[in-house]
């Protein structure tokens, strides 16, 4: 008897469990709210509330709402509710970007006096929205992104300050940049002038004749529209009027330019590039030209082409640099991992040196390539990068050495000055009396106080003899002083007599006397840079 009980139990069992599954019958009611329409419908399956909506073709959207969820039991009575959500993006809201206001020193103006020199505007930025609606109504907003759609231009100010008062003899022709303008020192440190009313030199070209009356020197178009590179090369070809008329020469987008010295006529040489709107803004074309001017006025004589547009060597669209010998006749280039000489005759490259190029700079953007100084004898001092220090792959290195190499042979030394720092910028100075009598040179490089840590390192100024003995810290003497910061660009500038240095402390042009390391400050306006003196 027991058992035709627990036989007829487990039938009714499985009876009710396979009309569980939907396989049963039934007839009911569900109502469905979707799109602004409710419909009902009559239905006969136990499926989910998923499946139901499959069969009588709602389709559902990724973010909409289902009430109940879909995997809900279907039954008698119930209300199924869609809400349509969309997410959108809205950018429709521009705002403006407040411009700052600079305040900038400028000798030029009595102390304490104000002249606006560039008005301000304001920037526009587009803010974006991530905008989220059900049925069609707004039910969030929040702040998604912000793009510049206009940078805002900062209200320049120059604020009139006294120079040091300092008073310092010099030799020749000293000329450096402040507050976008060409100045320049004749004699000593009081005769100190503009050159320039522009205030727009963007620095990448300033270069002073030999003998310190011509200058050849980039500046910003005016025109708002043009890319950011975008420059021109202009000329001032006598420095002694009080008032210089500047020359504006035919090239313009020019990565490099500088005065050839032993020329008869004077001559220029520059290179080219292209703007662009990546990183770096420009696409170099590596070419090299020799225009001659009229001495009085400045105007085009002659235009040679030496080397083509070209993309030869390592990460060439950065700018091959270039360096003309004290007397003219030769031409040095650097790349990011070798220096030659240009054969002007034929325009080809022949590299005298190779190293490694230093990867890490790449990774940040930019390309790091040596500077170049020649003496009076014909050698070339440079710094190079450096084997691996540890580690390290060889393109990371951080070791930065100092090399001299003889432009007439094969004849280099590498490592001249080891460990010396990746901005150590080493230079020649002209031709002096040595203690002996006879013709020498001396050597100023900068020295890194970290040697191994020598991207963010600060640096002291150091003078060697020409054989790299006997060198001594000329300036900051003292090591509880900060130290040097230089820019590759500003460079070390050496007087005519091989007597004096200028060069950029922060941000202020200084002159430190080679045989007494006594250093004084020339201006005030922490807006100094490219120091350049002429060679007479």
């Amino acid at each position: 008897m027991k058992r035709i009980f627990w036989m007829a139990f487990c039938v009714l069992f499985l009876l009710a469990a396979c009309q569980g599954s939907g396989s049963g019958t039934g007839d009911f009611t569900v109502t469905v709210h979707v799109d602004g329409r409710s419909q009902v419908y009559r239905y006969d399956k136990m499926i989910s509330v998923g499946q139901f909506l499959s069969e009588i073709g709602v389709t559902l959207n990724e973010l909409d709402e289902v009430n109940p969820s879909l995997y809900t039991q279907l039954r008698d009575g119930m209300r199924i509710t869609i809400a349509r959500v969309v997410e959108r993006t809205d950018c429709s809201e521009v705002i403006d970007l407040p411009y700052e206001t600079e305040r900038r020193f400028n000798q030029a103006l009595p102390p304490g006096e104000e002249r606006v020199t560039q008005t301000g505007i304001n920037g526009k930025q587009q803010v974006c929205y991530r905008i989220t609606e059900k049925d069609g109504v707004e039910v969030n907003r929040s702040e998604n992104n912000r793009i510049t759609i206009q940078d805002p231009r900062n209200e320049i100010i120059w604020v009139g300050s006294a120079p040091p008062d300092t008073l310092i003899p010099i030799d020749g022709t000293l000329a450096y940049i402040s507050n976008g303008q060409a100045w320049i020192i004749e004699g000593n440190t009081a005769q100190l002038r503009p050159l320039t009313i522009e205030g727009n030199l963007d620095g990448r070209v300033f270069d002073l004749s030999d003998n310190g009356r011509q200058l050849v020197y980039t500046r910003s178009t005016l025109d708002e529209n043009d890319p950011d590179f975008s420059n021109e090369l202009w000329v001032i070809m006598d420095t002694s009027l009080p008032t210089p008329d500047p020359v504006q020469l035919a090239p313009t987008d020019v990565l490099y330019a500088e005065w050839v010295a032993g020329q008869q006529t004077p001559t220029v040489s520059y290179s080219t590039a292209v703007p662009t709107d990546g990183i770096p803004n420009w696409q170099a074309y590596n070419d090299l030209w020799l225009i001659q001017l009229d001495p009085e006025t400045g105007e085009t004589l002659d235009l040679e082409e030496v080397v083509p547009s070209n993309a030869l060597g390592i990460y060439s669209y950065w700018g091959r640099h270039y360096a003309w010998s004290p007397d003219g006749s030769k031409i040095a280039w650097a790349l990011a991992d070798s220096v030659g000489l240009v054969d002007v005759e034929t325009g080809d490259y022949n590299t005298l040196l190779n190293f490694r190029e230093y990867g890490t700079a790449l990774a940040n953007f930019w390309v790091w390539v040596p500077v170049l100084s020649w003496s009076d004898d014909g050698r070339l001092i440079t710094t190079v990068h450096g084997p691996s220090y540890g580690a390290e792959a060889p393109e990371d290195s951080i070791v930065f050495d100092v090399a001299v190499l003889d432009s007439g042979s094969a004849f280099q030394i590498n490592p001249f000055f080891s460990r010396s720092g990746i901005w150590s910028t080493p230079t020649y100075s002209p031709m002096i009396e040595g203690p002996d009598g006879n013709s020498t040179y001396l050597i100023a490089y900068f020295r890194a106080r970290e040697p191994l840590n020598s991207l963010g390192s600060d640096y002291e100024l150091v003078v060697a003899d020409s054989d790299g003995s006997n060198a001594r810290v000329l300036f900051p003497t003292d090591p509880g002083k900060p130290g040097l910061r230089p820019d590759p660009e500003d460079g070390i500038a050496w007087s005519p007599m091989g007597r004096q240095i200028a060069l950029i402390y922060q941000e202020n042009l200084w002159i430190v006397d080679v045989k007494t390391g006594q250093a004084n400050q020339i201006t005030n306006d922490n807006q100094a840079s490219r120091p350049r003196w002429s060679r007479r």
